[in-house]
Formats: structure tokens, sequence, C-alpha cells
């Protein structure tokens, strides 16, 4: 049911009042705190209402309500306000894409300690993979009667190459059917869906001796998982620390584990999405029994590359500032590693 602009206002109050104290709120000081020109009675009213229809909750041990995932969604959704990044605030950003003496993993790390820094949250962050992955070409090279060379090109230009040493002589026009027969099967295909289980399937399928076949397929299997592969690394782990939440040492271990555990799959799959995306707590199975959010963006290089920066913390996050600093970190990031201009 949509809500009419005075429960609005009241789920704003009690949101942006819980982000900040991390105390149930309760009416009477969102009677105090705010001029909404009610009464303590109809705020009380309204805040029942609200939490009949799911968008507050109450602990057992308070009088006060907290935001449940529901109020979190709607809150950042429709209701907050967007924070405006201050002069310092940009100026360490700029500070830290400008340093273009750093390779990208050093770039991305030093801009990652800065977001942690500004935003009080773990920052994470993930190396550029490439998007539209195929195979182009797959050569056998001949070196000489008992060795070639193998050479797979992929769609972004990435090369890799190997020497196969053979303890048998191999005869040329092996070599050709066989590389006619991997470009056949493998090139214009998606890296993504040549599994192990594909690549058995087609070694199987392959009339040669397992002398040649064996190390042409370990190849190019060890190929498919280099490309398709990328990390994510956690910057910040500590700031965790500062939030009552998880003042508890077992719940401060189980967030330890996992961020250095993360799903990579996971992480891609929010990553196809060019928008930032807010995960809410209970909305997402990775981040609901650690009472997490995670807010998200990529990042993009020219060819045909991209990779994420995560921003996640507690569910109170304070997601006005978060999204304001991972927009900015979006566009002049992604402006800098395609282009490299002025910022």
């Amino acid at each position: 049911m949509e809500l009419n602009d005075r429960k609005r206002q009241i789920l704003r109050a009690i949101v942006d009042d819980y982000i900040r104290t991390a105390e149930p709120v309760g009416s009477s000081y969102i009677l105090n705190k705010h001029n909404l020109g009610i009464s303590s009675a109809t705020i009380r009213n309204e805040m029942a209402y609200l939490e009949e229809m799911g968008y507050l909750d109450k602990p057992h041990t308070s009088a006060g309500r907290v935001p449940s995932s529901l109020g979190y969604r709607a809150y950042v959704d429709e209701l907050m306000q967007r924070y405006t990044l201050t002069v310092a605030e940009i100026e360490k950003m700029r500070s830290s894409l400008k340093k273009s003496y750093l390779e990208l993993g050093n770039i991305l790390k030093d801009i990652s300690n800065t977001v942690a820094h500004l935003t009080n949250y773990t920052t994470l962050v993930s190396t550029p993979y490439v998007v539209t992955n195929k195979i182009k070409s797959i050569r056998l090279v001949p070196l000489d009667e008992k060795s070639f060379v193998m050479i797979v090109v992929n769609s972004g230009g990435i090369v890799k190459n190997t020497t196969i040493n053979l303890k048998s002589p191999v005869e040329l026009s092996v070599l050709e059917r066989l590389g006619n027969y991997l470009n056949h099967t493998f090139c214009e295909k998606e890296i993504t869906l040549i599994n192990q289980e594909f690549l058995e399937e087609q070694k199987s399928m392959t009339p040669l001796s397992d002398e040649i076949i064996t190390p042409v397929f370990s190849f190019l299997s060890d190929v498919i998982k280099s490309l398709v592969g990328f990390e994510v690394s956690a910057i910040g782990g500590s700031n965790i620390l500062n939030y009552p939440e998880f003042k508890n040492i077992n719940r401060t271990k189980e967030f330890f584990d996992f961020i250095e555990n993360i799903d990579k799959d996971f992480i891609r799959d929010i990553l196809k999405d060019d928008k930032i995306n807010i995960l809410i707590g209970d909305e997402n199975p990775y981040l609901k029994e650690l009472g997490l959010s995670m807010v998200v963006s990529n990042y993009k290089i020219s060819d045909g590359m991209m990779g994420g920066i995560a921003i996640i913390g507690p569910t109170r996050m304070d997601y006005s500032k978060v999204v304001a600093t991972l927009d900015y970190l979006k566009n002049n990031l992604n402006k800098y590693l395609t282009k490299g201009d002025d910022i």
C-alpha cells in the first residue's frame, strides 16, 4: 500500500535517526527532534500502522521501533535525501584517482582505502575481467617433429601460449586437423559456457593419442580458468568494529570469514547491472544472517573489461552517503580508466 506524506515523513525520520544512533526510535524522540507539526499520539498511531504494514520492527526490550528490511527498501528507493559530498571528500578521491604512476591494481587499492576511510565501512574491490569473453582463435604451430606451440587468443585480445613437448613425432597434418577441430568446437563460444564437463566430453571425442590430447586440453582448461577468474579483496575490514551490532566476538569472526570468502559468482552477477545496486539485509541470503547491507557498483575499461567496487556494513548504514560516494567514484573512475581525462 502506498504511504501518504505523513507516514513517509515519519518513516524517513525513524530510519535517519536509527542510522545515526543505533537505538530504537520512540514517538517522543521524533516529536522533539523533528518539526512535523503533529502530536505524539498521532506519531504513535502512525508508527503502529507502519509496524503493522511491515515497515518497522519493535524490539522486545524497547518501546521504540527500528526499520525492517521493507522500511529500508522504501527509504533507499523513495525517501532518503541525496548526500552531497564535501569538498574535502571529493579532493581525497580525486587525489587517489590521479596517481597515474601507479598500476591499475594499486590505483584500485588506493581508492578503496580512501573510500573505506571516508565512509567508515568495509570496501570490496575486484580485479577487472573481460565482459564479452569468447575464444577467437586457437593455433598449433610446429617447432619440430616432437614439439609445437599452442596459442589461444580471446575476444579481448588476450594471448595465452605454451610449448608442448612430445615423446613421439607428430605429423603436420595431424596438428592441422586438431587445430581445425579445436577452432570449430571452441571459437566464438562464450568462455563461461566452456566448463570442465564440456572439455572432458570434447576430449573423449577426439581420436588422437593421450600424449597429444592430454596436454592440449589441460592447457585449454587453464586458459579458460584464467580468463573467467577475478580476485576480490577487502579493505577496511576493521571498520566493522566501530558498530555496536558487531561487538560480539563470534559475529565479528563471522563477518571476517564472510568478506574473506565472498562468493565471486555472486559479485559477478550483481556487476552485470550497470546501475548502483543496494542489497539490504533480509532481502539477500548472502547478507541476511549477519545483518549486513551492501552497495555495489561496476567500473569499466575501454577494452571491454569490467570490475566492481562494493561498500559493505551493518543494515543501518548511511545509504545516502555511500551511494553518493560510489556514484562519484563510478563516474570518475570510468572516465579516468577509459580516457585519462582530467577529473
